[in-house]
């Protein structure tokens, strides 16, 4: 029998901790194989070295607040009640797909604050996407250190 692929998972999530009417809603839709590399190159191929007293420390991983937003930008699906301070939708959606570039989408993620709110919405791209959630693995309550490596 041979091995048929199944659609991705796509999940809406009313955001009741940010709109208590209800009326704001998200809609994640879970990785491709293709969305993981996009991830692991934006996420990891940057590397930082810092100089302490014990030796060099190279780090490939970039800021948690970075990676919140490239894993929303990857996988965010549609968006209702979710407004700039103009009454205009943050997000432009078309069939089901983010419809917005990388720098229109990083200009409408700038301007949303305070951070809980984008700790809200990146919450719930987790509970799609769970192999990118650190929290379930470490049961940590703290954004991941960036991965560390030693130089001597």
């Amino acid at each position: 029998m041979p091995f048929q692929l199944q659609h991705p998972i796509v999940q809406t999530f009313v955001l009741t901790e940010l709109d208590p009417s209800g009326e704001a809603k998200i809609t994640f839709r879970q990785a491709t194989a293709r969305e993981n590399q996009i991830r692991d190159t934006l996420v990891f191929s940057q590397q930082q070295r810092t100089i302490g007293l014990d030796g060099v420390r190279v780090s490939n991983a970039k800021p948690w607040s970075v990676r919140q937003e490239i894993e929303v930008r990857l996988t965010i699906a549609g968006a209702e009640g979710i407004l700039r301070p103009d009454g205009s939708p943050l997000f432009r959606f078309k069939g089901g797909m983010l419809d917005m570039s990388d720098d229109e989408f990083h200009e409408a993620w700038g301007i949303i604050h305070p951070q809980a709110v984008c700790d809200a919405l990146h919450d719930k791209c987790l509970n799609v996407n769970a192999d990118w959630d650190w929290r379930a693995r470490e049961g940590a309550k703290n954004p991941p250190p960036a991965e560390e490596s030693e130089i001597e």
